[in-house]
C-alpha cells in the first residue's frame, strides 16, 4: 500500500454521455479521475483500474467503490 491514504471520493454519471466519473483524492494532495463507460442495454461497464487502485489503496476501498459503481449502474440501466 501506499505511503498515503484517501481523503475522498466520489462516483456520479456524466451527463449526456453512457460513462459514470470516479474520482478519488489522497492526503498527498493528488487527484485521480476516471471515466467508466457502460453499457444501458446490458448494465455492464469495464474498469481494470479497480486492480490498480486495490494495490494503492487496499481491497476494503476498491471493494466499496465496486458496490457504488454496480449500485449507481444499476439505476441509470433502469
Amino acid at each position: 500500500m501506499s505511503e498515503y491514504e484517501v481523503v475522498s471520493w466520489s462516483c456520479a454519471p456524466i451527463e449526456g454521455d453512457d460513462q459514470v466519473e470516479l474520482v478519488i483524492e489522497s492526503s498527498d494532495g493528488n487527484r485521480w479521475e476516471y471515466g467508466i463507460p457502460y453499457s444501458k442495454s446490458s448494465g455492464r461497464y469495464t474498469f481494470e483500474e479497480i486492480d490498480v487502485i486495490a494495490m494503492d489503496f487496499g481491497d476494503e476501498l476498491a471493494e466499496e467503490i465496486t458496490d457504488k459503481l454496480d449500485k449507481l449502474i444499476e439505476t441509470l440501466c433502469d
